[in-house]
């Protein structure tokens, strides 16, 4: 291929590319990103979930969809976003590794505001194990919906907003018998 026809390809090409990254290049569409890697939501769930207005939650899944990163599915008058595919969720999974990896705020962040180095951790295997055998409680404390769409056998739903008040109606039992286990984003 010539030079002459080469370079201008190659810059069409990487500035296509570069669209992906712009989309990218937001927080708020990563968390959307997220959200919707655990489930389809409407523009009304995206928006009361990151706290966004109804019309800024619509202006960033446009810019995702414009991308081609999410799908919508029409329902009569509402819309239903998803990702457009597994890809997107690998893509999301790389991004999040290497900021967990390559950025020391990020690890800073977990560690002071989630209070990870206090969270045991388990295989999935062990958890079905104890669950089955009475030794623990799950309480999984994400939003209802993604509770739905699909959850650890066994799991008790107690979103994250009602936590405070339903613990105080859980049994407290310790000394090898059941203790309380929380899934969801909380917990990482």
């Amino acid at each position: 291929m010539k030079t002459t026809v080469k370079r201008p390809f190659k810059n069409q090409l990487y500035d296509h590319f570069a669209r992906i990254g712009k989309a990218l290049a937001n927080g708020h569409r990563l968390e959307i990103l997220e959200l919707l890697a655990q489930g389809e939501r409407s523009v009304e769930a995206l928006a009361l979930e990151t706290n966004l207005s109804i019309a800024n939650a619509s202006q960033h899944l446009q810019v995702l969809k414009a991308c081609g990163l999410i799908e919508v599915r029409r329902e009569g008058t509402f819309g239903f976003y998803q990702l457009a595919d597994q890809s997107v969720f690998a893509l999301w999974q790389t991004m999040r590794t290497l900021g967990e990896t390559h950025l020391a705020e990020v690890d800073r962040l977990v560690t002071n505001h989630l209070e990870r180095q206090t969270l045991e951790s388990i295989s999935l295997a062990e958890l079905e194990l104890k669950l089955k055998q009475g030794k623990v409680t799950l309480l999984d404390v994400r939003p209802l919906e993604e509770f739905n769409a699909g959850h650890i056998r066994g799991a008790t739903a107690v979103p994250l907003a009602e936590l405070e008040l339903k613990l105080k109606k859980l049994p407290r039992r310790y000394g090898g018998q059941a203790q309380p286990a929380m899934s969801g984003q909380a917990q990482r």
